[in-house]
């Protein structure tokens, strides 16, 4: 992962780290806001007994996605205010 090199030319390090944590805090409202939309059976039965498993496993890969990018956030942010 490239680190930002904080210099006086490029972008401070305070605007870094709130610009980092404006994108964390997005994540995981996107996060939240995911989660509470998971598959409910009721509303994948008609659709045959393995549609909802399909649907589970899809949101599941959704959730895992954000997460991923969230974690790429946060390791930014560690190695930014260690600069």
């Amino acid at each position: 992962m490239m680190i930002p090199t904080i210099h006086m030319n490029g972008t401070s390090k305070d605007a870094l780290m709130d610009e980092l944590s404006t994108a964390n805090s997005a994540l995981l409202d996107a996060i939240h806001a995911l989660a509470s939309c998971a598959p409910n059976g009721r509303d994948y039965y008609p659709q045959g007994p393995t549609a909802i498993t399909t649907a589970l496993d899809e949101h599941k890969s959704r959730l895992e996605r954000i997460t991923s990018v969230r974690h790429e956030i946060v390791l930014l942010m560690g190695a930014v205010e260690d600069s």
